[in-house]
């Protein structure tokens, strides 16, 4: 834990000293990144890192969940929200990201997790007019899926349209409609994946 309580030491420091009064700061983390034969961490140790942020005085932690938002740790019947959620103040906030692509995904997350904010990352991707169509009940509206014609919507990034179109998405869970999109990867940042 040494090094990430460093880095947050350093960044309440640097802002108590530079950033206005109402600055906020945060903390994303992935509740769990085991890989190969246990190399990472768990979601226990996870959360043994969240009970000494949240002594930081921070003003959220971010889960960025690998799936979708009500996903819950192998071998628990709690979701991970849940489990960060719990070793949380009340003045620390919850958000949670992952799967949440139309007004009913949001609506759902909302709901069923123990998350005060829910973030709209790639689907915002897809649709970047997502919040404004909630926001103005038009959210029926909302495209959920990429497809060739909905890039010219979406302005992806170059190098976001690399990762996307390509056939194992970077390691990222594939956007809605990905296969659609994979025909116009073009290798310029490496072929891996093609």
């Amino acid at each position: 834990m040494a090094f990430p309580l460093a880095v947050v030491e350093e960044v309440k420091r640097a802002a108590a000293e530079y950033a206005p009064e109402d600055f906020i700061v945060g903390y994303r983390i992935s509740p769990d990144e085991i890989h190969e034969d246990q190399v990472g961490y768990t979601y226990e140790e996870a959360k043994l890192l969240v009970k000494e942020l949240v002594k930081h005085e921070l003003d959220y932690v971010h889960l960025s969940l690998f799936g979708v938002y009500a996903s819950k740790p192998e071998g628990s019947d709690k979701t991970s929200a849940q489990h960060f959620h719990d070793v949380l103040d009340d003045d620390t906030k919850l958000i949670v990201v992952d799967g949440v692509f139309s007004q009913d995904d949001a609506e759902d997350a909302i709901e069923h997790t123990a998350a005060d904010l829910i973030a709209v990352g790639r689907g915002t991707l897809i649709a970047p007019l997502f919040g404004y169509k909630m926001q103005t009940g038009r959210g029926e509206d909302i495209v959920h899926e990429i497809s060739p014609e909905q890039l010219e919507h979406s302005r992806l990034t170059a190098g976001l349209l690399e990762v996307f179109s390509r056939k194992d998405s970077g390691g990222l869970p594939p956007l809605p409609g990905q296969e659609s999109i994979v025909h116009l990867h073009t290798g310029q940042f490496g072929d891996a994946g093609q």
